[in-house]
C-alpha cells in the first residue's frame, strides 16, 4: 500500500486558529502547553508579537503568495511547537530561552522576502520557478533544466602524488594531513578550486581553497561559510560567468539553505544566503503486524490517519482522547507498564527507547527505525481494540530524520506485546517561498538529517 497525502489549506476556522498562534495571541486565552510557555517568557512573547507583525506585512506585500505563506506558516508552527515541547521536556520548570523555536530566523525569513539577492544569487533565485519538486540539490537541478549553472565535480585523492598541481607550502601541509575522504574540486576553466576532507560522525568539512596559476596551486583564505561546518554539503559552481563556493544545508523536508561566496579574482567575497521553503507530503513506506510477516495494510491506514494529525502539531497530547470505564483502565495499565523501569520507554529515561517492531519484515531498509525521547504515547484503535500507540521520528544516536514511526502494543499477561508497526516517510514537495538573508560565520551545526 502506498498513499501520499499532500498538505492543503484547511477550513477557515482551522486556518485562523493556526495562524493566530504565530501572529501574537491573547495570553489571557492561552490554552495549550506551548502557548502558556510562550506567554511565561517575556522575550519569547515579544518575539511572537514581532513574528505576527512580520507575517502580516508579508501577506500585505506579497498578495500573490498568500496561499504559500499561509501553508508555510502551518509547517513552521509545527516545527516551533515541537521545539518548545522538547525544551519543556528537557528543562522542567525553566522559562523558554529566546532561541527556542527559531523565532528570529523566521522573522528574518519573512522580512527577506522583500530583499534583492546579490549577484550571482539573483540568477539562482530568478530560476527557482523551474526547480523540480522534491529537490535536495538546487544548483545541480537548476542546471539540468537549462539554467547557466555548472556544478564542480569532486575528485577523490587517495594519493598525494595524484594532485594535478604544484602545491605551495600551505597546500603541501594540507595534502599531508588528508584522510580517506579527501579530494579536490574540478570545474573546467575555473581559476580556483579547493582541497577538502569530510568525515566524522557529524560529517564535518575541512577545506583549503586555492588559486590556480598555470600548474601552480596557491592557497587562499576560505569563505566564512566554510568555517566550522558540519552536516552540510560543500561545493563549487559556475553561475553564468561567476565562480562561487557553496554550502547547501537541508535541516528538514520543509527547508533548504544555500550559501554562496563569489570569487572576485583574488579572494572569496562576502557570503550571501538564499533560504527555500517547501511543502511536504506524507507517504507510507511499509507496515507490519504480528505474527511474523503478517499482512498489515489496515494498520498503515490507521497509522496514516494518526500521522496526518500529529504532523500538524507534534506535541504530547495532540492524539489523546477521553477514555472511559474498562477501556480507560486497560489503557492506563498499558501506559504504566510501558513507563515502568523495564518498559519500552521508562519514565525519566531518554536513552532506553525502543526500535520500531518489524516482525521480520523489511518496512524501511536503510532508514532510521529507532524511537527517540520526543516520541509519545496515545490511544490507537485497531481491529476493534484500543491499544497503546507510540509515535515519533526515527533516530540513530543523536541523528534524527523527518520520517514518522508508529507502533502499537497491548498488555497481555502483564507484559507488553507488540501488535503492529508502520513507517511513514516525509517527502519534500514543491517550492513555496524563497528569501534572501545574510549568513553568519560558523553557524552550521549538526541537525536533523
Amino acid at each position: 500500500m502506498r498513499k501520499t497525502i499532500r498538505w492543503m489549506l484547511g477550513t477557515p476556522l482551522v486556518l485562523a486558529s493556526a495562524l493566530a498562534c504565530g501572529a501574537g495571541f491573547d495570553c489571557g486565552k492561552a490554552a495549550t502547553l506551548v502557548e502558556k510557555a510562550i506567554c511565561a517568557s517575556p522575550k519569547v512573547s515579544a518575539l511572537d508579537g514581532q513574528l505576527g507583525d512580520a507575517f502580516r506585512a508579508a501577506l500585505t506585500n506579497h498578495p500573490g503568495k498568500s496561499g504559500a505563506l499561509k501553508l508555510d506558516q502551518f509547517h513552521w508552527l509545527a516545527d516551533r511547537d515541537a521545539a518548545i515541547a522538547d525544551f519543556l521536556r528537557d528543562n522542567p520548570g525553566k522559562p523558554l530561552a529566546a532561541s527556542v523555536g527559531q523565532y528570529q530566523a523566521r522573522i528574518d525569513f519573512l522580512r527577506g522576502l522583500d530583499a534583492k539577492a546579490p549577484k550571482p544569487l539573483d540568477a539562482v533565485q530568478g530560476g527557482l520557478v523551474r526547480l523540480p519538486a522534491g529537490s535536495y540539490d538546487v544548483l545541480a537541478d537548476l542546471g539540468k533544466v537549462g539554467l547557466p549553472i555548472t556544478v564542480a565535480t569532486d575528485v577523490s585523492l587517495d594519493d598525494a602524488t595524484a594532485f594535478p598541481y604544484e602545491p605551495d607550502a600551505r597546500l603541501s601541509k594540507a595534502l599531508g594531513e588528508r584522510d580517506a575522504s579527501s579530494g579536490y574540486r574540478k570545474l573546467s576553466g575555473a581559476p580556483v578550486s579547493s582541497l577538502f576532507s569530510v568525515g566524522g560522525t557529524a560529517h564535518c568539512w575541512t577545506e583549503t581553497p586555492f588559486r590556480i596559476d598555470g600548474k601552480k596551486a596557491i592557497a587562499v583564505n576560505a569563505p566564512d561559510a566554510w568555517d566550522g561546518d558540519c552536516m552540510t554539503m560543500h561545493g563549487m559552481a559556475r553561475v553564468g560567468d561567476d565562480v562561487i563556493a557553496t554550502v547547501l544545508t537541508n535541516p528538514s523536508a520543509d527547508e533548504m539553505s544555500l550559501e554562496v561566496s563569489r570569487w572576485d579574482g583574488s579572494k572569496f567575497g562576502p557570503d550571501a544566503q538564499l533560504t527555500l521553503r517547501f511543502d511536504h507530503a506524507l507517504s507510507p513506506m511499509g507496515s507490519a503486524c504480528a505474527p511474523k510477516q503478517s499482512p498489515c495494510d489496515d494498520f498503515a491506514t490507521t497509522a496514516m490517519a494518526s500521522v496526518a494529525r500529529y504532523d500538524r502539531s507534534p506535541v504530547p497530547g495532540t492524539l489523546d482522547r477521553s477514555l472511559k470505564g474498562p477501556a480507560k483502565a486497560a489503557y492506563d495499565a498499558t501506559v504504566a507498564a510501558a513507563r515502568a523501569p523495564k518498559g519500552i520507554a521508562p519514565e525519566g529515561d531518554t536513552n532506553s527507547y525502543p526500535d520500531l517492531p518489524t516482525f521480520g519484515t523489511s518496512i524501511a531498509d536503510g532508514e532510521m527505525t529507532g524511537y527517540g525521547p520526543e516520541a509519545t504515547f496515545f490511544p490507537i484503535d485497531f481491529r476493534g481494540e484500543t491499544l497503546l500507540g507510540f509515535i515519533g521520528h526515527g533516530h540513530v544516536g543523536w541523528r534524527i530524520n523527518d520520517d514518522w514511526l508508529v507502533s502499537a502494543w497491548r498488555l497481555k499477561g502483564g507484559k507488553l506485546e507488540p501488535v503492529a508497526s508502520a513507517y511513514v516517510a516525509v517527502k519534500r514537495g514543491a517550492l513555496l517561498l524563497s528569501s534572501v538573508g545574510l549568513s553568519s560565520p560558523g553557524r552550521h551545526t549538526p541537525s536533523r538529517t
